[in-house]
């Protein structure tokens, strides 16, 4: 990747245009033209670096629950459950993590009750019976970018740009966040964006004919969700190892729960830091603040989680590395009312 890929790479990772001509736009924002700017990204995308080109989606706001989930897995029985996990759509994402709790992944259902009996299904079918849900108590930060230097040479966490300077630092309230009231056109948009977009210079219009409606309909209901927070970010989901970011641990801390507001808005302040939560503890599971820390080693990652340390005063902590990505795959909304 050259200077200008890291400019558009940095660009489109939060607020890819919702426009007619969105690489026009792209091109004017870095410097070259909406040419130039549609054939990098479509090599980006080509090359793997870019996995995901669409909306990323609130899912408490379209009516979803979604939880962490951590179990205790025997080596023997960790492929019978991961083949039963690739089969379920609303688990995106799925590792294997260095610690006792070795098996992570993510639950996405329409209900608290449906991922519950979700969860008790996936316990019998595994013969594991410690599969535990851990669903956010409160969020202090998601940011999924990744910041890239513009010179030749590699940066570090603290030199990274921001080309819209607007990290995105969220005090959220309790996961009982009422749904928005989406109409049949906004789950019908919610469909197309949730893929791929288009590949072509002129994307919403592509999706507008697809869709039956005028492109001006398109580039405004979307942005009507994007602006609601209904759509959490529109933009590149990339793949952060591809791009350089080879490390990534899960940061898990002990914190006085009287303390964790505080404590919490101090941890998303970091740079490196792209999630940060509040969970429930376990008996054998201590640490109720959760921070993904992203860096090109695992020292920078070590590095980052002592800054926070002492930043916070916290002293009791754990750094669980991914050994191994059994899943990763974005959620896919409303699909069943469009096949019923």
């Amino acid at each position: 990747m050259d200077s200008m890929d890291r400019a558009l790479l940095n660009a489109i990772q939060d607020r890819f245009p919702i426009a007619v001509h969105p690489y026009q736009i792209l091109g004017e924002l870095v410097g070259t033209t909406e040419e130039d700017a549609f054939k990098r990204i479509q090599r980006l995308r080509q090359e793997g670096i870019i996995r995901r080109l669409g909306g990323v989606f609130d899912s408490r706001s379209l009516g979803y629950y979604s939880t962490l989930c951590a179990a205790k897995v025997p080596v023997e029985k960790i492929p019978i459950l991961a083949k039963f996990l690739e089969g379920l759509p609303g688990v995106t994402h799925n590792y294997i993590r260095n610690h006792e709790y070795n098996v992570w992944f993510t639950l996405i259902a329409r209900s608290q009750a449906i991922a519950e009996s979700i969860l008790q299904t996936i316990r019998e079918v595994s013969g594991v019976p410690d599969v535990f849900s851990l669903p956010a108590i409160r969020l202090f930060k998601i940011n999924v970018n990744f910041d890239f230097d513009l010179s030749d040479e590699e940066s570090s966490p603290e030199e990274g740009i921001d080309v819209f300077g607007d990290a995105d630092i969220r005090s959220a309230q309790k996961e009982n966040v009422s749904p928005y009231d989406l109409t049949n056109e906004d789950i019908a948009l919610i469909r197309v964006l949730q893929g791929n977009l288009p590949d072509s210079p002129t994307p919403f219009t592509v999706l507008a004919e697809n869709l039956q409606w005028p492109v001006e309909k398109v580039i405004a209901c979307a942005n009507r969700l994007l602006n609601a927070e209904v759509t959490r970010r529109f933009g590149a989901v990339l793949r952060h190892q591809k791009a350089g970011f080879v490390a990534n641990a899960m940061g898990v801390w002990q914190v006085n729960p009287e303390q964790a507001d505080e404590v919490g808005e101090i941890m998303a302040r970091f740079k490196e830091v792209s999630h940060c939560y509040q969970r429930p503890t376990l008996p054998d599971w201590p640490y109720n603040l959760f921070t993904m820390i992203h860096g090109r080693t695992v020292e920078d990652c070590g590095e980052v989680m002592r800054k926070i340390s002492l930043a916070t005063g916290v002293k009791t902590y754990s750094m669980l590395f991914s050994t191994a990505e059994l899943k990763k795959s974005s959620m896919q909304y409303f699909l069943e009312e469009e096949m019923n």
